[in-house]
């Protein structure tokens, strides 16, 4: 639920003066001068805001990085569960005031948990919150093989496709913001990097085969999933 916030950066400064229009002024000239900026000397006070208007902009969520993803799950949060070489993941597609619904990668189903449940499994294996910059590695593994099946890997003509990269991300609910989309969508970015290091290294070893059972050394980018393997429960009954 987002609240409404009156946001004020001041630079305060102590002087001795002869009246209130030459402190002004001084301070104006100062800050003309570059002697004082908003940057090296600037304070910024928040507080709760109960008045409406129209002048309030939008900050972008989660630009703080401070939210706790294990207390306030959101949507694009993903949970990682290890057991032995099998990797877990499932990621956070939408909440109620009692429910977590996600996205399982391992039976590639939707599934939904109690929140009390959710925050369990957070605090005893790996959250991703979505603000940490890392996509979900099925995810990745997916464009990559999604670039295999084009030809779009190896070549002269070999290059990540943002069009495809940014449907699948879609597919999964990452949708940038205006802020992303001004700055640069991180997600983007993220399988763009990862998609340009296996395109370097087919150039190097050809013979390489991309996806799953390539490279070991692609590392995070890339991890295997099978419908064959258990669910996050079966995971949790071993524990």
């Amino acid at each position: 639920m987002q609240r409404k916030f009156k946001v004020t950066t001041s630079i305060t400064k102590y002087m001795w003066a002869s009246s209130r229009k030459d402190a002004e002024k001084f301070q104006e000239e100062l800050i003309r001068k570059g002697q004082l900026d908003v940057f090296r000397h600037g304070e910024t006070e928040v507080k709760y805001c109960f008045t409406g208007g129209k002048d309030f902009i939008e900050a972008p969520e989660d630009i703080s990085q401070t939210r706790d993803p294990i207390e306030e799950p959101r949507r694009g949060d993903w949970l990682e569960i290890e057991h032995g070489d099998v990797k877990a993941c499932a990621l956070v597609r939408r909440l109620t005031r009692r429910k977590v619904y996600y996205f399982e990668a391992l039976s590639r189903t939707e599934r939904s948990v109690d929140r009390d449940r959710w925050q369990v499994w957070a605090g005893q294996h790996t959250i991703h919150p979505s603000y940490d910059g890392i996509v979900p590695p099925f995810i990745v593994d997916e464009v990559v093989q999604s670039h295999e099946d084009r030809g779009m890997l190896s070549g002269f003509s070999a290059t990540p496709d943002s069009s495809l990269i940014l449907e699948i991300l879609d597919k999964y609910g990452f949708i940038p913001d205006e802020y992303e989309v001004e700055n640069g969508y991180w997600a983007e970015i993220y399988i763009d990097r990862a998609l340009s290091e296996k395109i370097l290294e087919n150039q190097d070893e050809p013979a390489l085969r991309i996806g799953t059972d390539g490279d070991q050394e692609f590392g995070d980018f890339s991890v295997g999933f099978s419908e064959e393997l258990p669910t996050i429960d079966d995971f949790e009954k071993q524990f």
